[in-house]
Order: structure tokens, then C-alpha cells, then sequence
């Protein structure tokens, strides 16, 4: 019986995006040149972790209801607050998993972000930068610019895409583009709820592939003096292409969707439970990813927000963090790591779990919800070199507004991009590097002091670490 390709990959077409967006939206010409950087700043990476996950709860957290408590008018009655110690309170209805684990975890409170409304904010905590529209189509997301600093150090047996990601077609503004930046350092975007897994391509199948693999490359010389002097524009489609051969011919790529239906009841089988559950897979294998964004939908609540019988609440969203990021730690924290005695692979990866904006604080509205708020709100941080148990910052009584910026630059709240700095720190990145040869001439720099709405400082979140 004769296979086509298509037969062996069609039931695959909706689980794996690979490129997508990245490849589309790219500077096929500019994406090809190499990039010209220099130091704009002193910067001392600490180089502590591997690999980087982040977890966005798309559509905005409610800080006053969670990982910064005020009891107010809008406190549910079933919430069971409990002292987790003694600058910490948590709702055990809400997080009765990461209520048992907040030593591993430190919360920042002084957060303030640029934006207030959603598809602004989720393309922030995808660039790590405020959207600009005249510069938009040339930004790299923050994905992209790590598999492009970490390429030297992918080995011949790095198969796995530098960049993983899981759910960013259900957020606002999609998988963002590779903007000035090659093709090849692109997301392959994964929705885990829309298909059933990955499968390596083996026996008869593999034979299939192999020969057509063998025949697209016999038609590339052919072709190649018909295409001379647009070389540029084949060879980001060729990378692709290349890739995904191989990790279709790599037995570990399946092996990395491969959930067994315990621990999907344990993570949750939802957006989130499902990926960080690919996340520790990939962190496991380490076949070359590097870096996993998370998306998180559904957060945005401004009605019954703790209405029971909603079929989206706080409830529902907290719980199915609460059990993802809860098994994630404890998973990780209990595999020892390749990379020294002692060392786990909780301590090779660093965890930064990022959201919009806050809420609004006190009583809920008429809809029983609550709206946007960006004076105040949080992040939270565990494993890579962040000491764990830590409260950074500090929020009046009502939540309003932030009494305690809780480091060394004073009154100047904390942002996205200082995030990310300690993001890219823990990876040995150095954050204040610049590209000075983009399509627009103005030069990229990886933490943006002038981006926003206000001056902010381009370092990172010192006090995680030390």
C-alpha cells in the first residue's frame, strides 16, 4: 500500500504551528544580515539556570484576592484565608496546593505596568516592551531573541525548537513574529487541548519521509540557478523545513507529549496543566528548547468573577494554576540535575509567572466583577537561582497603591521589563545589549529604558536572587 505524506501528518495539523507567524511576519532580507551588537550598559549575568518558563494568566489576576490578600468588601466568605506565614496569606479554597509550597516561591507586590487594556498587555508580556505600531512588524518577541542569543550553544543533538511555545493563539495578539530576526529562531506554537499528541515517524512512514526528503533536496539543486540572487528569501523556508525533519525522525519528541492520564488528573487536564506538564517534559529531555511561554486564558473577570455558577470564575482559574505550577515545582524540585551534586531541575530552570495588569481593589462592581488596575499587581518567581519564601514590595492597606517598592531603585515600581532582565540574567543573557542594524535604524535594545509611558530602569530584580 502506498502512503502520502499527508496521510501520516494530517491528524498533527492543528496540534503543531510550527513557525506560523514568526515565519510570516518576518524581515525575510533583514532576517538574513548579521546583527550588529554592542553593550549599552553594564550588566552581570548570573547564568543560574537552563531554561525559562513563563506562565501568563492572560486577562489579568486579581492581586488583592491572592498572592497579595487585603480583606475588603469583595472577600468571598468560603475563601478559608490562612497564614501561610508571617507576610504571607493565602485562600486555601483558592490555592490549597501552592499554599504548601510558597517556600519555593517569591511574589513581587510593586509591580506597575504600562498598559490597561488586553491586547496591549498580552503583547507586552509576549515583546517585553509596550506596543509601538510603528515599529511593531521589526520586534522580536522576548522567545525569539533567546533562541537567537543561545543558537552557539545548541548541540548536534538539539532537535527540539530553542522556543516552545504553548496556547499563544488563544491570546490577543497571537504568536508574535520574529520581527528583524531569523526565521529559524521562531515559536513553535503548541495548543495541546486541540489534538490528541505527538508521534515520531518510523517504519514505512519513515521510509516515505526519507525518500521525499531526498527528493526535495535533489529538486533544490536543480532549482537553484533558476533562484540566484534570491537565495535569502529560500533559505529561512529551508531552515523550517530542516527542522522539522528531524524532529519528526527524533523518538524523543513524542516521548515529551506523552501524558499519562494520572498526571493529567494530578496537573489538570486544561490550558495551563497541560503545559506545564509539557514544560517539565521538555526541561526533562533537554533536546534543545530553552525557553516555554505558557498562555493562560480566561482571567478577565470584570463580572461574576465568584459566581459559582459561572462557567468561568476566579475559582475555576485559580484552581487550575494552582494545581499546574503546584505539580510543576515539585516535579522538577525532585529530579536531580546532570549539571552538578546536589542541584535539581527545579534549580536549572527559572519559573516567572506574569499577568496584565491587577485588579480593582475593594467592594466588586454592579456585574459583581472586577476591572483593570495597573498601579498595583504582581509576579511571582521559584527556582534558577531565585531564593524562594520572598516578599518583594509592599501594597497599602487597600491595595491601591504601593507603599514599598522593596529594592534598591527606590520609588520606581517594578515593570515587564525588568522581569524579563531577570529572566534574562538567570540564562546568562546579557539584558543590556542593543541591535543597532534593524529595518527601521533605531537601534533594539533588549530592556528598553524608553519604551513605556515612563522612564524605568533597565535591570533586573536583584533581590530574587541575592
Amino acid at each position: 500500500m502506498k502512503h502520502k505524506i499527508g496521510d501520516i501528518f494530517s491528524t498533527r495539523r492543528d496540534l503543531l504551528k510550527l513557525g506560523g507567524y514568526g515565519l510570516l511576519g518576518s524581515f525575510a532580507e533583514q532576517a538574513l544580515v548579521p546583527l550588529q551588537a554592542r553593550a549599552a550598559g553594564k550588566a552581570n549575568p548570573r547564568g543560574t539556570a537552563r531554561f525559562a518558563v513563563i506562565i501568563e494568566l492572560a486577562g489579568a489576576i486579581s492581586h488583592i484576592d491572592t498572592f497579595d490578600f487585603k480583606e475588603d468588601a469583595g472577600t468571598q466568605k468560603d475563601f478559608d484565608v490562612r497564614q501561610v506565614r508571617n507576610d504571607l496569606y493565602l485562600s486555601n479554597r483558592l490555592f490549597p496546593e501552592l499554599s504548601k509550597e510558597m517556600d519555593k516561591v517569591s511574589v513581587v507586590r510593586s509591580m506597575k505596568s504600562h498598559e490597561v487594556v488586553h491586547f496591549r498587555g498580552q503583547y507586552y508580556n509576549q515583546a517585553g516592551r509596550p506596543l509601538n505600531p510603528a515599529q511593531a512588524s521589526e520586534i522580536p518577541s522576548i522567545g525569539v531573541v533567546v533562541a537567537s542569543e543561545l543558537e552557539s550553544q545548541r548541540r548536534p543533538t538539539d532537535t527540539f525548537p530553542t522556543y516552545i511555545g504553548c496556547n499563544l493563539d488563544t491570546s490577543g495578539c497571537g504568536a508574535l513574529s520574529t520581527g528583524f530576526m531569523h526565521p529559524r529562531h521562531s515559536v513553535l506554537d503548541v495548543n495541546l487541548k486541540s489534538g490528541q499528541g505527538a508521534q515520531s515517524v518510523e517504519g514505512e512512514a519513515l521510509k516515505v519521509l526519507e525518500e521525499r526528503y531526498r527528493l526535495l533536496g535533489e529538486l533544490d539543486k536543480v532549482m537553484a540557478p533558476a533562484r540566484a540572487g534570491r537565495d535569502r528569501e529560500f533559505s529561512s523556508f529551508a531552515d523550517f523545513q530542516s527542522s522539522a525533519y528531524r524532529i519528526l525522525g527524533d523518538s524523543r519528541w513524542p516521548t515529551a507529549f506523552r501524558m499519562a492520564a494520572d498526571e493529567k488528573a494530578r496537573y489538570g487536564d486544561n490550558q495551563v496543566g497541560l503545559g506545564c506538564l509539557l514544560a517539565r517534559n521538555l526541561v526533562k529531555a533537554d533536546a534543545g528548547t530553552r525557553y516555554i511561554h505558557i498562555t493562560h486564558a480566561d482571567w478577565d473577570h470584570h463580572s461574576k468573577i465568584y459566581d459559582h455558577n459561572s462557567k468561568s470564575n476566579h475559582y475555576i482559574r485559580c484552581n487550575e494554576f494552582d494545581r499546574a505550577m503546584a505539580s510543576l515545582m515539585r516535579d522538577l524540585a525532585s529530579e536531580p540535575s546532570p549539571r552538578g551534586t546536589g542541584r535539581t531541575l527545579l534549580d536549572d530552570t527559572f519559573i516567572a509567572v506574569v499577568t496584565e495588569f491587577g485588579r480593582v481593589p475593594g467592594a466588586l462592581n454592579g456585574l459583581k466583577g472586577r476591572h483593570h488596575y495597573n498601579l498595583a499587581y504582581l509576579s511571582m518567581f521559584a527556582g534558577g537561582g531565585v531564593k524562594g519564601g520572598r516578599i518583594i514590595g509592599k501594597t497599602d492597606a487597600t491595595g491601591e497603591q504601593v507603599v514599598e517598592t522593596g529594592w534598591r531603585h527606590g520609588k520606581m515600581q517594578i515593570k515587564t521589563e525588568n522581569v524579563y532582565a531577570s529572566m534574562y540574567s538567570a540564562m546568562g543573557i546579557d539584558w543590556k545589549k542593543e541591535i543597532t542594524n534593524t529595518p527601521s535604524k533605531r537601534a533594539y535594545r533588549y530592556v528598553d529604558v524608553l519604551g513605556g509611558t515612563e522612564y524605568l530602569a533597565d535591570d533586573e530584580i536583584a533581590e530574587l536572587f541575592v
